[in-house]
């Protein structure tokens, strides 16, 4: 059993840290360049009466627990049972362990039985998929890192394994391994199949993807695991698990659609690969990568609908803050039968003469799209770059490559941006939400004062009011804020957590933000209903509305009226 907890109370962040990379006194914390990102001036923090780190130039933040994890690519847990050896901490396993198991956990082992089932039964009974592998030139080598399998032509084959060694048939049902006939019956959803084991990132199967055999069949060419429990299509990658490695080693990562594709890569020695699992690239799978590497190189079919997915796919990545590299292979491969035709070297070199998303749309004659198209087109992609500097080189990009004018481009983007400076103007006035927060991470027995008086909705800062929720939800299983940061899983959240911490500007006093805050709220409401007033010509909803603008008012003054008072006595 680990105690996170207590791992978090005896370990010193700063004592961990510096046994990985050299900290300097500066001031009350300790500062080192930071081993995320390249810099020449330290900017990575360390507080020792905190135990947290913060980069101010990356952004990273977190306990010793995240910091471990993040710097050898492990998981939580792998990082806590590493840092619990450094301390000379000891981690028992009680002996009811098998008594306590959660759904979640025995799942984990069911999967894992079905996939030593469906590899044993590659070795026994596959002679046809051995060969349709070896066709492709996947190694053997291959097949048996990433655990390929094969699925027997029954109907029961899976069940009967997995029912002989102890799994339970309410929860097989909740499995997704099954389906269930028009008498109730389960029977194997996986038939007659080549099977693709889907790990998650620390290495447990979640999932399967299953390949039929014979193209001609009437039955869907490739089916796949549905979400549970244990497994949610769009947030893993497959292969990553094995290839995180080499991608964080590489430099970048090579994007691929499938699984055949990915494997034919992997065997040809194109190891910091992974695959979107046949489905477009999502923002997870974006902010799962970006851990590993800030540079992509998409490499999908050659065709227009290959084309197209590679766009999809660089508009979610370049908004993320990743450079997005886009390798074009002829219009009739994919990257599977592009490697059977020809030597590795040639793909190795189309990747070297990868396009930038800009270059690539300029340039490409098979989607289809017209001049205009295509500038609408990538000024969507700029419209989504929250980060300004790389929004304007992005720009200043597009401008260049298709001989338009700057202003021409910031003329279009600003009309169709209306809604998101007034947006923008809201969220520059958010200092005492900042503050606020600030007080609570501080102290989080404060937390039972503020909830009463304040929610999310008081805060216009969207990432405010998510970790004010979140505080919310966990403070009542902690004891402090180190405790807080181990349990946010979102490094968006940890990071901001971490930045709030850090910093020693003045607070405005508690009851003033309180009052602001609850004040700016009703005069916002007040404009929204007045707006309303204006708009509609409805004669009983009007009565409502100026009804409600009455009330406001009210509330408005007396929350003025309480304040002055208060100052004055």
């Amino acid at each position: 059993m680990i105690d996170y907890n207590e791992i978090l109370e005896r370990a010193d962040i700063v004592e961990i840290i510096d046994s990985y990379l050299p900290l300097k006194k500066a001031g009350q914390n300790y500062k080192a360049l930071c081993p995320f990102h390249e810099e020449k001036t330290p900017s990575f923090t360390v507080s020792a009466s905190k135990q947290i780190y913060k980069c101010f130039g990356c952004g990273k933040a977190g306990n010793v627990i995240n910091f471990i994890s993040e710097y050898e690519k492990i998981s939580h847990q792998e990082a806590a049972v590493r840092i619990a050896e450094k301390i000379g901490m000891k981690i028992s396993t009680p002996k009811t362990a098998n008594k306590t198991d959660t759904k979640q956990s025995i799942l984990y082992k069911i999967y894992n039985l079905a996939a030593k089932h469906f590899s044993e039964n590659l070795n026994k009974h596959g002679q046809q998929v051995m060969k349709y592998l070896a066709d492709r030139g996947i190694s053997q080598a291959t097949i048996e890192k990433f655990e390929l399998g094969y699925a027997l032509d029954s109907f029961s084959a899976l069940k009967d394994y997995l029912t002989e060694n102890g799994a339970k048939e309410e929860l097989l049902a909740k499995s997704g391994l099954f389906k269930k006939s028009d008498t109730g019956r389960m029977y194997d959803q996986f038939r007659n199949r080549l099977i693709f084991p889907i790990h998650s990132e620390t290495g447990r199967v979640v999932a399967f993807g299953g390949r039929i055999l014979e193209d001609e069949a009437k039955a869907a060419k490739y089916i796949n695991s549905p979400t549970t429990p244990i497994y949610t299509k769009g947030n893993e990658l497959y292969g990553l698990y094995l290839t995180k490695y080499d991608i964080n080693k590489s430099g970048y990562a090579i994007i691929v659609e499938g699984y055949t594709d990915f494997l034919r890569l992997y065997s040809s020695g194109f190891t910091n690969v992974v695959a979107s699992l046949g489905t477009s690239l999502t923002e997870d799978q974006v902010r799962l990568l970006r851990r590993f590497t800030q540079k992509f190189y998409l490499l999908y079919d050659g065709d227009a609908s290959g084309r197209k997915a590679m766009l999809s796919a660089s508009q979610i990545a370049v908004a993320k803050g990743v450079k997005v590299n886009i390798v074009e292979l002829p219009e009739s491969e994919d990257p599977d039968s592009f490697l059977r035709n020809n030597e590795p070297t040639d793909l190795t070199e189309r990747i070297e003469r990868a396009k930038s998303i800009i270059e690539f749309v300029h340039q490409d004659q098979v989607m289809g799209l017209e001049e205009k198209e295509k500038i609408d087109t990538l000024l969507t992609v700029a419209r989504n770059i929250d980060d300004m500097i790389n929004q304007e080189l992005f720009i200043k990009e597009i401008a260049e490559t298709f001989s338009v004018s700057m202003n021409a481009i910031w003329s279009k983007i600003k009309r169709k941006s209306m809604k998101r400076e007034h947006v923008s103007e809201k969220l520059n006035s958010c200092i005492e939400e900042r503050d606020l927060l600030r007080l609570v991470l501080n102290d989080l027995n404060l937390y039972k004062k503020v909830g009463k008086e304040i929610d999310s909705s008081y805060f216009f800062k969207k990432d405010y009011g998510i970790l004010f929720n979140y505080i919310g939800v966990n403070v009542d299983g902690v004891s402090n804020v180190n405790q807080l940061l181990d349990k946010i899983e979102d490094n968006k959240l940890r990071d901001l957590c971490g930045e709030l911490l850090l910093d020693d500007s003045p607070i405005i006093p508690y009851d003033t933000l309180s009052k602001n805050l609850r004040l700016r709220k009703l005069e916002n409401e007040f404009i929204g209903v007045n707006q309303k007033i204006m708009e509609t010509k409805k004669a009983e909803e009007l009565a409502e509305l100026i009804q409600k603008r009455k009330k406001l008012k009210h509330e408005i003054n007396e929350l003025k009226a309480r304040t002055v008072k208060k100052t004055l006595y």
